[in-house]
């Protein structure tokens, strides 16, 4: 597919009435106001101290009165512009917008060649080259797989040349320390040409801020909820929220509870900087009972997904959802679980998908072949998306007439106009009969898909970057690895 970005056209599913809305609202400020939240770093409660909140004994818990919640909202942003170092690649976070990022974070990887292993740069880079060579993939994930062949300490720096090298969409920042987050915002600013100054006037990057429920969040995430609004950086806030474990079992409490920590961590952003840009994923997954694990892909997810949503809209921010799967194997499992999530995503009007491709095994594993199942995936809901249009030549009236009964319509001259648009071209799907696809090679869509993830790598460019620019990041990069990068803040 081309470069776009698609819009809705449709009613979203909401799932509440409009009482239950308020009734979850009111239930989340009563949360902030009587019980609180926890944070565990002293420069944040500072903040909220200072903007008349109520602080524990333990100097952490924070209890947040509704007027500052109700205040902090009023100066959120509906729409956010993230603008990559090529103005061509940017998005529009927000509206009815809706932006595909890749696999975040497993530490292995496969494919059917060599199976599972840990991941290594290598197979950093190729994950990033996909993405970059799909059109569907709009934001790259800051870690489709960690490169676990890297010390720790220098990690972030090697993995933020690669992408700024290898791609030219928007980049990921992980905020896992303060000083981490300063070198990956400098190493955006000179892919882009300014410096941290100017790279604050332009949202330019996003990073998922996760609670550590329930109702607190440490120190690197809310350094990091600090440093982003500081810098004009798009934070997605998303509760790390188990409905029967970190949360009440029920859905509606565990909503209410996921919605009163994002309000938490929106509110400190915008006591830092008033319109900070931010995004909403106040949803809970459920426990399996049976394991104690996250029930990824589970239907109380995707309704979950769906009322976080319908929250989100009632707030009037960005909303994020994910798409995932609990499945230890590239199978129907991995499928349904998937595009469940997927179309909960879509019909509730997610503005950004996260693990848009290649999440696998409870997003322990990211699958080379699962990236390009899921884009597949993803194409096919982007087609689904397009708005139908109905006019006198989409009719076609009299073409329909001068077929009349009994034709057929191969060689009218609106089909050979049209044949090659007209419908979604599958990139692994296969309308071929049993003995066509024997024929082939009776290949399955896992084989399919391993065969087209090797000709995408083999039809790769990279993006055109700066010789000066890319000289100055591998100063950089050599430069704090000289000076010991930087540790994981705890």
């Amino acid at each position: 597919m081309p470069w776009h970005q698609p819009r809705y056209h449709f009613p979203t599913v909401e799932p509440l009435k409009n009482e239950d809305v308020l009734k979850i609202h009111e239930n989340a400020l009563r949360i902030l106001e009587e019980i609180g939240v926890k944070f565990q770093a002293e420069e944040a409660v500072s903040i909220f101290a200072k903007a008349g909140c109520i602080i524990g004994e333990d100097k952490m818990t924070v209890r947040i009165g509704q007027e500052i919640v109700e205040h902090a909202l009023s100066k959120v942003k509906s729409q956010i512009e993230i603008t990559p170092r090529n103005v061509a690649r940017k998005v529009m976070i927000g509206g009815n917008h809706v932006t595909f990022a890749s696999v975040l974070g497993p530490p292995y990887c496969s494919d059917i060649d060599t199976g599972r292993r840990q991941g290594t740069l290598n197979d950093y880079c190729n994950f990033i080259r996909l993405g970059q060579y799909f059109n569907v993939i709009h934001m790259i994930s800051g870690a489709p797989v960690e490169p676990m062949d890297i010390p720790l300490e220098v990690r972030h720096l090697y993995s933020t040349l690669k992408v700024l090298e290898l791609s030219d969409k928007v980049p990921y920042v992980f905020c896992q320390s303060r000083q981490r987050i300063h070198d990956t915002l400098s190493m955006i600013a000179m892919a882009k040409g300014t410096d941290r100054e100017g790279l604050c006037k332009e949202p330019s990057t996003f990073s998922i801020i996760n609670s550590n429920s329930p109702l607190q969040y440490d120190r690197p995430m809310a350094i990091g909820l600090i440093e982003l609004a500081k810098h004009n950086q798009l934070a997605m806030i998303t509760p790390f929220s188990l409905a029967g474990a970190s949360h009440p079992i029920s859905l509606g409490a565990a909503n209410s509870m996921a919605v009163a920590e994002m309000l938490a961590a929106l509110t400190l952003t915008q006591l830092v900087n008033p319109g900070a840009p931010v995004a909403s994923a106040a949803y809970t997954m459920n426990v399996n009972m049976q394991t104690g694990s996250p029930g990824f892909g589970s239907p109380e997810t995707n309704v979950s997904l769906q009322i976080g949503s319908q929250m989100a809209r009632f707030y009037g921010i960005p909303i994020r959802s994910s798409t995932f799967t609990s499945s230890p194997a590239l199978d129907a499992q991995a499928t349904f679980e998937t595009l469940g999530m997927l179309w909960a995503s879509i019909t509730s009007g997610s503005n950004i998908i996260m693990h848009a491709a290649g999440w696998l095994e409870g997003g322990l594993r990211s699958s080379f072949e699962k990236f390009i199942l899921d884009v597949e995936m993803l194409q096919m809901m982007v087609k689904y998306m397009e708005p139908i249009l109905v006019d006198d030549t989409t009719l076609a009236f009299n073409e329909v007439k001068s077929v009349g009964h009994g034709g057929h319509f191969f060689d009218t001259e609106n089909t050979i106009k049209n044949y090659s648009t007209a419908f979604y071209e599958p990139l692994i799907s296969t309308a071929k009969n049993y003995g066509q696809w024997k024929d082939d090679g009776a290949l399955d869509s896992t084989e399919r898909a391993n065969l087209v993830y090797k000709k995408a790598l083999d039809a790769y460019e990279p993006p055109q970057l700066d010789a000066s620019r890319l000289d100055a990041l591998k100063a950089f990069v050599k430069k704090r690895e000289k000076e010991g990068g930087a540790p994981i803040d705890m």
